[in-house]
């Protein structure tokens, strides 16, 4: 019983400390966090983002080659898309 005496006085002021406290300083925010899937696929330009042409990977065996320098090199983002993205990859 002791031991809860002890803190006793400390419960009080902290109490007395929340009763004046108004909500509205209170500010609970939710941390931004990158999406990891999107960063491991995206990166940025200086206007858009940009991402490489999938279906280069295997099972190419009897393509051509203009077929195969088509699917190399990287895409842009398409303008609709960007507002999306910003949002998945706050910090890039």
């Amino acid at each position: 019983m002791s031991f809860l005496s002890s803190f006793s006085p400390l419960l009080k002021t902290t109490t007395s400390l929340l009763k004046f406290q108004s909500p509205s300083l209170i500010a609970v925010r939710t941390m931004m966090k990158t999406h990891k899937g999107a960063a491991k696929r995206w990166r940025r330009n200086s206007t858009s983002f940009k991402r490489g042409i999938a279906g280069r990977n295997h099972g190419n065996g009897g393509w051509s080659r203009r077929g195969l320098k088509v699917l190399s090199g990287r895409k842009t983002a398409h303008k609709t898309h960007i507002k999306h993205l910003k949002k998945l990859l706050p910090f890039s």
